[in-house]
């Protein structure tokens, strides 16, 4: 390589490094680290592409990211092949094993910020969903047994650890069949069940099925149901990128028929928006019969997106019930 063009590559690099540090607000731990894995999102996947098209001078599409996700990738280069720690990687003997999963055609990556308001003895396990974040490549899963089964794989990796499930939305209702699964599977039951804006199971089933709708009539619904992030509606690009995913989750939903044939063995917090209309009061204290031991519900300030925009105010409420303080 000329000394001009080993100039124009390191120019290269350090440009897709801005971009990366602008919109995670830190530096890649090396050129071979994953976006997603170091808490990107499909939100801030559009960002970063809106700074590499101003840093390269070029336009970089969503789906270059999302196959691409390092700065190896970026740049046009083959990461060279090594050990993956994919979302649901999970450090040995922790104290407690707090797994989340995501509302409906979201990544498990939305949770990453949480451990640093956390205790330092629990442990997240954000558990990422196929077809999304770092499981980009692999087919969104539209049957629910087949997911718990896949799920349940990545929980194995941890033994029989303490823990406990966190879901917000479509992430509660797999919170729900997740601890059941495990459950069938010779599990201890988690420590706790916590589900954030999702009605009881038996009220979660859309009144009209969605999945099956033509592409617009698909999006109208989405609209409607207020499951899915405007921000995320918005972006035709990525929206193309994600109705699949999206339609896998609602497959799962329109055709959900929630079982009670045994009791979870756990007690169950469940939270709410102070302005959900989808998931209010009543919606979430109907999860009270589901559990054979103590039962709260717990309304936290904001609408159905309340895990974003009051954060603090949920892990503290998440941080209470781990420990098993049931009151304020």
């Amino acid at each position: 390589m000329t000394t001009e063009a080993h100039r124009e590559a390191r120019a290269c690099r350090e440009a897709v490094l801005q971009a990366w540090r602008d919109t995670l607000e830190r530096a890649p731990e090396s050129d071979e680290q994953n976006f997603f894995e170091a808490g990107g999102n499909s939100i801030l996947a559009v960002q970063l592409q809106r700074r590499l098209a101003g840093a390269l001078g070029r336009r970089v599409s969503l789906k270059e990211i999302h196959e691409n996700p390092t700065v190896l990738g970026l740049l046009g280069l083959r990461a060279p092949r090594g050990r993956q720690h994919p979302v649901g990687d999970v450090s040995p003997a922790p104290v407690l094993n707090l797994y989340c999963l995501p509302y409906a055609g979201s990544s498990a990556r939305i949770y990453a910020p949480w451990q640093d308001e956390l205790p330092s003895w629990v442990t997240l396990v954000p558990l990422e969903l196929p077809g999304r974040g770092a499981r980009w490549s692999e087919s969104a899963k539209s049957d629910l047994s087949e997911l718990l089964d896949d799920l349940a794989r990545r929980v194995e990796q941890a033994g029989h650890a303490p823990y406990a499930i966190f879901g917000h939305s479509f992430g509660g209702v797999l919170a729900f069949e997740l601890a059941r699964h495990l459950r069938m599977r010779g599990f201890p039951a988690p420590r706790r069940l916590l589900v954030s804006g999702c009605p009881a199971p038996h009220l979660a089933v859309p009144d009209e099925s969605s999945h099956d709708l033509p592409t617009e009539e698909f999006v109208h619904r989405l609209r409607q149901l207020s499951g899915t992030p405007e921000e995320l509606l918005e972006n035709d690009e990525l929206m193309e990128l994600y109705i699949p995913v999206i339609r896998a989750d609602y497959t799962i939903l329109d055709h959900y028929k929630p079982s009670r044939a045994e009791p979870l063995g756990c007690g169950i917090t469940a939270f709410y928006g102070r302005d959900d209309e989808d998931a209010d009061r009543a919606a979430v204290e109907a999860w009270d019969p589901y559990s054979d031991r103590d039962f709260a519900v717990e309304e936290i300030a904001g609408d159905h997106f309340f895990l974003r925009d009051s954060r603090s105010e949920l892990l503290e409420g998440v941080t209470r019930y781990l420990t098993g303080r049931t009151d304020r």
